[in-house]
């Protein structure tokens, strides 16, 4: 067909693999050179566009030539980018709508071709449960055009949108499971230490361009901008989103046993607990109890081991004054939530947006909250409500939030059939994370922005290992089967 020249490696004879990976590898240092480059301070104002085109063209050439590497590259993007961003804004001026956040939300979108590519293959319990979140979003976006105006309402759209499109494309990617598995837990056992180690680093000493972004953007919820008096927000904007990508790490690490986690683990909760996210912490206990008593049981008492290294390495760290004061204050609080401000705070929220979900049954639309809103012009308007569920019907309204949690239903009973996550290691851990989320629920959103790429991409990642190991055998019931038949099986691969 005259379309095959454009479609995607993943869907046309991996022969061309190698070639692939070095026109992708191409594609990669020159954004690394564009990207040192606007650090360096080179660009002026104009390096936030040459940085967000420079990623699109590097997200287009991996999604055609490396799928894999695509996928590495939007996770990637979500991590750093904030990162990126404030060593611009030190260079260049702080800038409150940074347009270099853009980054991984147009990446991101670029997986929405594959739904496109493989219109027929759409279909199926694995697919089903979208056509309710698409068309929840897509009731939000237009009451957020009437009411908040065409460009915040489409940015979050966007916001929306990419982490959905990234789900559906790895499940429809399944064929290349192995080639997605290995190079995102490559990707993992990379930035995890990374991230970690640089989370810590920033209470410790606090880098200038930190600093410069705390004074700038003036987030008194996080802390005062000095070394030891805020919680950690690492490369990301806040503690929160933060936090959850260091949750997700350590699930991804632990449930598969990568190299070097006697290293990455303990700085992951370190950088954890110094955020001060008990959501997040809550989000991670959850985890470990889905890989523990879900997963692959031969694997159950090495877990063990490893969760007690990690704490054992950790606890001289923990012990120190400058830590421990902190992170016992905020452990004690779990005791005592009546009379915490920040949970008093909360509640505040919650009843005022409350009283706005049962007054407006259609909801505020998207652009409501988040980032969307610093698109709006007029008095400043509150970012989160800090209550996810509250959020879903606050802004999408009765209708648009009854569609998104009938997919999720759907999608927690798709997973709930899965058997294979018995003996797929990685397929265990990604529930972990994705049931990891569901407990931030009731704390903040979980379905846009970074948060939304690990939270739906986590799914993605679970049915894709589901319908490669169903495909090949691999399932415990196409096991039966295969055994019903004679055909060899061979048992699963491990991550």
């Amino acid at each position: 067909m005259a379309t095959s020249a454009v479609q995607p490696a993943a869907l046309v004879a991996p022969a061309r693999g190698n070639a692939g990976t070095q026109v992708s590898t191409i594609a990669f240092l020159f954004f690394g050179f564009v990207t040192l480059a606007g650090i360096a301070g080179l660009g002026g104002r104009l390096f936030a566009y040459a940085f967000v085109g420079a990623a699109a063209v590097t997200g287009v050439i991996a999604y055609y030539r490396a799928p894999a590497r695509y996928v590495v590259f939007v996770y990637a993007l979500w991590l750093f980018t904030p990162w990126i961003r404030r060593m611009v804004d030190l260079r260049h001026g702080f800038q409150p709508a940074s347009f270099v956040l853009m980054a991984p939300v147009v990446v991101t979108l670029i997986a929405g071709l594959t739904s496109l590519y493989r219109a027929r293959e759409i279909r199926g319990a694995l697919m089903y449960p979208f056509v309710f979140t698409v068309l929840g979003i897509f009731y939000g976006y237009f009451i957020g055009v009437l009411k908040n105006g065409l460009f915040p309402a489409t940015y979050a759209l966007l916001t929306w949108l990419g982490p959905v499109s990234l789900a559906m494309h790895l499940i429809l990617n399944w064929r290349i499971f192995p080639a997605l598995r290995k190079t995102f837990l490559d990707f993992m056992q990379f930035a995890v230490p990374v991230v970690g180690a640089y989370g810590i680093y920033q209470v410790v000493a606090l880098p200038i361009w930190d600093r410069y972004w705390m004074e700038a953007a003036n987030v008194l919820s996080i802390g005062m901008p000095v070394p030891f008096g805020f919680r950690a927000f690492g490369t990301m904007s806040t503690p929160g989103p933060f936090a959850v990508a260091l949750m997700a790490g350590i699930l991804y690490l632990l449930g598969t046993a990568r190299r070097g986690m006697i290293v990455s683990l303990p700085l992951a909760l370190v950088s954890l607990l110094l955020t001060r996210t008990r959501s997040g912490w809550v989000a991670l206990a959850m985890g470990v109890v889905i890989i523990q008593f879900m997963g692959p049981l031969r694997r159950a008492t090495r877990n063990w081991f490893f969760l007690l290294l990690m704490m054992a390495v950790a606890m001289p760290v923990l012990s120190l004054d400058a830590f421990r004061e902190s992170i016992t204050r905020r452990i004690s609080s779990f005791a005592s939530l009546e009379d915490d401000s920040s949970v008093k705070q909360r509640l505040l929220l919650s009843n005022l947006a409350l009283q706005t979900i049962g007054s407006q049954a259609e909801g505020e639309g998207l652009g409501a909250t988040g980032g969307g809103t610093k698109l709006i012009a007029g008095p400043e308007r509150q970012a989160s409500i800090d209550n996810g569920f509250l959020e879903l019907f606050y802004v999408l309204g009765w209708p648009g939030g009854c569609l998104i949690l009938l997919g999720l239903i759907g999608q927690l009973l798709t997973l709930a059939r899965f058997r294979d996550s018995r003996h797929d290691s990685f397929a265990n851990a990604s529930r972990a994370v994705f049931w990891g989320f569901l407990a931030l629920l009731l704390i903040g959103d979980i379905f846009s922005g970074s948060s939304g790429a690990l939270f739906w991409g986590a799914y993605g990642f679970a049915c894709c290992a589901h319908a490669y190991n169903y495909a090949t055998g691999r399932g415990l019931r196409s096991q039966q089967l295969a055994r019903e038949f004679g055909v060899p099986v061979s048992p699963a691969a491990s991550a």
